[in-house]
């Protein structure tokens, strides 16, 4: 919890009860601090009974959500409800506030944060039974199994095939060449391999239809050396999902788009990595079961050729993977939000 977070409190309490008093507290909103946040919370909100404001966190997150057609309120606001993606619950530091929160990536890429950031949320939404699980082990009893909103538009007929054809001519030069996405999460974390291609991947255009997405924490010079690449497409926020349908194979670290790959059954290489202090010690073990394991760049055009040409032999394990780290694939918005309406 941020040290602002004391300061923050008793003025916040003292204006959410005048506008209690006053009968002016929105019945609902979505907090939304990064433009992924809306893409995880929307296919929640629109299953809700009550209409729901938008806020954001930044001017960022703002002009994203206007693009939309939203016109999002900032903070401080005053609401009965707040759906989150985020651990920022001491924003909202009024006892009867109902706190929603949800997960912002797939189950076990990172190891749960404390205990503490959890306990505050009314209902907290896990994507598989087997995390809700891992969680009541360390005592928290305020979490239920929704599964992962974010993928409902990859299954409920959302991206038809030809919407998603459509997005390709725009946006990939419409050519016949396998599509890779890499994907790489924040450098810093020590977690990510991203150093290990993020100034090569003009070597694989030839080839392939390159497409990257970056952690929004990522160091300018990975970010601005992926732009500026010829023939490589940069993702943005609403790109990621029917890249991630068009993609013939991922390539990735430990980011939790991994996770999103198994969901839809596609191919996956990842880079191997050290260890880390949020990398969970079954980790490895997991990403052996989901696809090959390269060391280096040059493994990784070897291992290319071989493997979109050929039977995919990790198919029944990454299944049975999905399996755990999934539920309720193409309704996860709908089943969270009938247990939101059921409660409020």
């Amino acid at each position: 919890m941020p040290l602002m977070s004391f300061f923050y409190r008793l003025p916040y309490r003292f204006f959410w009860r005048i506008s209690k008093s006053r009968k002016k507290l929105i019945p609902c909103i979505v907090y939304c601090a990064d433009p992924l946040d809306y893409t995880i919370l929307e296919p929640v909100v629109r299953h809700l009974d009550t209409v729901c404001i938008y806020v954001a966190k930044n001017r960022h997150t703002e002009a994203f959500l206007r693009k939309k057609g939203i016109v999002p309120r900032r903070m401080p606001v005053f609401p009965e409800m707040v759906l989150m993606a985020r651990h920022s619950t001491w924003k909202f530091p009024v006892p009867a506030i109902r706190k929603y929160g949800f997960r912002h990536g797939p189950y076990h890429f990172k190891t749960f944060t404390s205990v503490r950031n959890y306990r505050p949320f009314t209902l907290y939404f896990l994507t598989s039974q087997a995390e809700a699980t891992e969680a009541r082990k360390m005592g928290l009893t305020n979490v239920a199994a929704a599964g992962y909103p974010r993928l409902d538009p990859a299954f409920d007929g959302s991206w038809t095939e030809e919407k998603l054809q459509d997005f390709r001519k725009e946006n990939l030069n419409n050519s016949k060449k396998p599509v890779l996405l890499f994907s790489a999460t924040w450098d810093k974390s020590g977690m990510s391999a991203v150093g290990r291609w993020y100034r090569r991947l003009k070597e694989l255009t030839a080839d392939y239809e390159v497409c990257v997405t970056l952690h929004p924490w990522m160091s300018r010079d990975v970010f601005l050396t992926v732009k500026n690449t010829p023939d490589v497409f940069l993702a943005g926020t609403d790109d990621l999902l029917p890249l991630i349908m068009l993609a013939d194979c991922t390539i990735s670290d430990t980011s939790s788009i991994i996770g999103e790959f198994i969901a839809l059954d596609k191919r996956i290489i990842t880079f191997r990595t050290g260890r880390a202090e949020r990398k969970p010690d079954t980790l490895d073990a997991m990403l052996d079961k989901t696809g090959y394991r390269v060391e280096s760049f040059d493994d990784l055009k070897q291992t290319l050729k071989g493997y979109l040409t050929s039977e995919d032999p990790y198919i029944p394990s990454r299944r049975a993977l999905r399996e755990q780290l999934f539920c309720n694939l193409g309704t996860a918005g709908k089943w969270a939000a009938g247990r939101i309406n059921a409660e409020f």
